[in-house]
């Protein structure tokens, strides 16, 4: 399997997404300042109260975070599988004397670990900036502790799990209807639901987590289908 993923990521470019990842950090410095100094804008406009305090501020981060980096996933998958899946790659896929379904898992195994790791080195990035700056020059009225970075710890493991998870179910949608922009189309739909359901329970961890579980559930399930629809492809 690990040597599949290495001839995986040496023919489908991993640099290219690096560079990307890389892009995506950058962006999230910049979204995470703009929440954090949003309040002081319009100081007395009570929808600006939403940005306030390092609660509100990790978890509205965190549910941006987890969009961006579900549609990352599920352009990453539409290379690695859903174009890999159709027209003359798949004559030399089905050529390769490999199980087809080692094949699926080490390109899904490649997308999910790939953009958790990214995930996760963009959130200790972007809050270990975010915090030293914070100490120098404060933006929040409120002290970076111990308990909000146990807080974005949290946030961050149910964001990349939500994500990975949200990213698959798109590319089940693109696999079945053999469609790129179907995969990306319905990722971000997929996390503007969980976008909504963050923004209507902030401060509802539970709802968070039961959400998590069912996408992790759902996830697994198309991975079955996925494997199983692969196994029964032919060749036309």
């Amino acid at each position: 399997m690990i040597h599949l993923m290495k001839l995986e990521m040496q023919k489908n470019r991993i640099r290219i997404y690096m560079y990307a990842s890389i892009i995506i950090t950058i962006t999230m410095i910049g979204f995470m300042y703009l929440f954090a100094y949003a309040p002081q804008i319009e100081p007395n406009d009570p929808d600006m109260l939403i940005f306030a305090g390092y609660d509100n501020l990790i978890r509205l981060y965190g549910v941006v975070n987890m969009a961006i980096f579900c549609v990352f996933s599920c352009v990453m998958y539409a290379r690695f599988i859903i174009e890999a899946y159709k027209g003359n790659q798949l004559i030399l896929l089905f050529s390769y004397p490999i199980n087809r379904q080692k094949i699926l898992l080490s390109k899904i195994f490649i997308v999910a670990l790939f953009t958790s790791f990214s995930m996760i080195i963009c959130n200790t990035i972007v809050f270990s900036i975010f915090s030293i700056t914070e100490s120098f020059i404060p933006i929040m009225t409120d002290t970076f502790s111990l308990t909000f970075m146990l807080l974005a710890l949290k946030t961050t493991i149910f964001m990349m799990i939500s994500a990975a998870s949200l990213s698959v179910i798109a590319t089940g949608i693109g696999f079945f209807t053999k469609s790129v922009p179907s995969t990306i189309i319905a990722g971000v739909l997929l996390s503007s639901i969980f976008c909504n359901i963050v923004f209507h329970s902030l401060i509802n961890d539970r709802i968070l987590f039961i959400f998590m579980i069912v996408a992790l559930l759902a996830s697994t399930v198309i991975t079955f289908l996925l494997m199983n629809k692969v196994n029964k492809l032919e060749v036309l």
